[in-house]
């Protein structure tokens, strides 16, 4: 390719400029190295800039470069009231549905190339109050790698170049690191889920835990009736070791099976006092803990977990 393709230009006053509205006789320049453009117009070609590909300048970095200032322009728009905020489309952290969230109107400004804490840039440093609170990066070709992914110490999204350039209101992450975002149908279900499980733990004098101890409910094998029953993280396939938080909720405990033959940490029915058996809750599809990838242990992973039990409650029809 003898010539690079620029998408925008920017102008004597640095502001960006589409070859649809550019003007001849004026001056252009590429957004990427500063260096001169060319617009060209005419009756055949559609009007367009271009430049000469250098050893400083190629169409990755006009791309990255030209993506990152239409979304500072888009969020200076925004602010001063010329547009309303881009939209931003993520998916509900239980369901998947996608969801239009607008950017939190505390957002008063953004900054380019935005050094952070850990000495990385951030692509688009997104400001409250002159703090650095999320970043918007650029994908062209490279990602964000997972070494920059789990350093960065803000919340941020990964947006297609291409797409941005496209649509620069539109914002399509190919990344989500936000806050996980939960639609309001999960957080209905999750409602009554809460409903319906605060009445059995009144039923059966259970106190329901906070943190580490997720739980739902389903009926006894033996007596039928409904009971609460708990799960914790474990990178075990099964409960045979302590749990690290003690002591565990009263319906927890240290059983012997006769269908695995050993001692494990287990369930139990309050009323019958049987042993409820693990294959149920976690392997069998309609238990309560079927498919739930319990592991890591955090305030942030206690809630997902409550709000995945919850949906799978409702879908089996538990609610």
């Amino acid at each position: 390719m003898s010539e690079l393709l620029i998408p925008f230009a920017v102008d004597e006053k640095e502001q960006l400029c589409s070859p649809k509205t550019a003007e001849r006789g004026k001056n252009y320049f590429c957004p990427a190295c500063k260096e001169p453009v060319i617009f060209r117009h005419g009756d055949i070609k559609i009007p367009h800039f271009a430049h000469k590909v250098s050893l400083t300048c190629n169409q990755e970095t006009v791309t990255h470069k030209t993506a990152k200032l239409l979304i500072l322009n888009v969020i200076e728009d925004w602010k001063s009231g010329k547009s309303g905020s881009p939209k931003l489309y993520r998916k509900c952290q239980i369901c998947g549905k996608i969801i239009n969230q607008p950017l939190p109107e505390k957002v008063d400004s953004a900054l380019l190339e935005y050094k952070l804490s850990d000495g990385s840039i951030a692509d688009v440093g997104l400001m409250v109050e002159g703090k650095v609170q999320a970043a918007v990066e650029i994908k062209v070709t490279h990602a964000v790698d997972k070494i920059k992914a789990n350093r960065l110490p803000i919340p941020f999204i990964e947006l297609d170049g291409y797409e941005v350039i496209n649509n620069p209101v539109v914002w399509k992450p190919i990344t989500d690191n936000f806050n996980p975002l939960t639609c309001d149908q999960c957080k209905t279900i999750y409602t009554r889920f809460n409903k319906k499980i605060l009445q059995i733990a009144k039923a059966s004098n259970l106190e329901l835990p906070k943190v580490y101890y997720r739980y739902s409910f389903c009926k006894c094998w033996k007596c039928k009736r409904e009971i609460i029953v708990f799960t914790w993280p474990s990178d075990n396939s099964d409960n045979t070791y302590l749990p690290k938080i003690m002591p565990p909720p009263k319906t927890v405990q240290f059983r012997y099976s006769k269908t695995v033959g050993r001692k494990y940490w287990a369930n139990t029915c309050p009323v019958c006092h049987s042993l409820q058996g693990d294959y149920f809750l976690y392997s069998e599809p309609g238990g309560p803990f079927f498919g739930l990838n319990c592991e890591e242990d955090s305030s942030t992973a206690f809630e997902r977990d409550m709000l995945r039990i919850s949906t799978y409650a409702a879908k089996i029809g538990l609610l």
